[in-house]
């Protein structure tokens, strides 16, 4: 079996749509979608999108896919940005896709050809907010893979790809799909029987300008995020 990860969309359609059209080319047998699905400018496209897909896909949680269908704000310590996207990509969604949100998953495993059973986490297996990064110190990571059998864990979250070995595992981020840092292009995985860590060019001047005309909140945040995509970690 050949899977595809991709994690970290962030309500980017435009990358949605390319990565989506990149993994059919490809032999892939099941998709992971790793979480943080509707967070970001383009909420209902993406939502629209992902539910067609939502029994053939396998779906897991991220923290704002936690967030969001529960109007989290101020009063759980989260900044004005964060609140008010919050509250307003809930709006855009149906309440089919809202109780599809509340539903997911916190992670899930799979047998892979040539690697094995899998882990797939957003955050940390112990924590759909815990950050596991490209330069996370080892003896951070350790106490957050405890008492975890599989040997590859896969994560996201932190929307930097890497590959690295910790306290005899294998830690595989994604990278994100629609907030990508390090990367010109929308981040993604492929799994069995190696391991390739993709990155997908898009149109990212018509995904911008797209978004500016739209309602979304924040939009020339994002905008500016398409097109200059941040040198975040070491």
């Amino acid at each position: 079996m050949r899977v595809a990860a991709i994690y970290d969309i962030h309500a980017n359609y435009s990358a949605l749509e390319a990565v989506l059209a990149e993994i059919k080319k490809n032999d892939v047998d099941r998709v992971v979608v790793g979480g943080d699905l509707a967070w970001g400018p383009e909420p209902r496209q993406v939502m629209d999108c992902l539910m067609d897909y939502k029994e053939e896909f396998t779906f897991i949680r991220g923290n704002v896919d936690r967030e969001v269908p529960y109007r989290y704000g101020k009063e759980k310590g989260l900044d004005d940005f964060t609140a008010e996207l919050n509250h307003w990509c809930a709006d855009q969604l149906t309440e089919e896709q809202l109780k599809f949100l509340k539903g997911l998953p916190e992670k899930v495993i799979l047998n892979i050809d040539g690697l094995g059973e899998i882990l797939f986490v957003h955050g940390s297996p112990r924590s759909d907010e815990e950050a596991i990064r490209i330069d996370t110190p080892e003896n951070e990571i350790l106490p957050m893979i405890e008492g975890v059998p599989q040997d590859i864990i896969v994560c996201g979250h932190t929307h930097i790809q890497f590959d690295r070995t910790v306290g005899g595992k294998r830690i595989i981020n994604a990278g994100s799909v629609g907030l990508q840092s390090r990367a010109n292009g929308a981040c993604w995985a492929l799994f069995g029987p190696n391991v390739e860590l993709n990155v997908t060019t898009y149109d990212t001047k018509m995904a911008t300008e797209r978004i500016l005309k739209s309602n979304a909140p924040f939009k020339e945040d994002f905008a500016d995020h398409y097109l200059n995509p941040p040198y975040e970690g070491p």
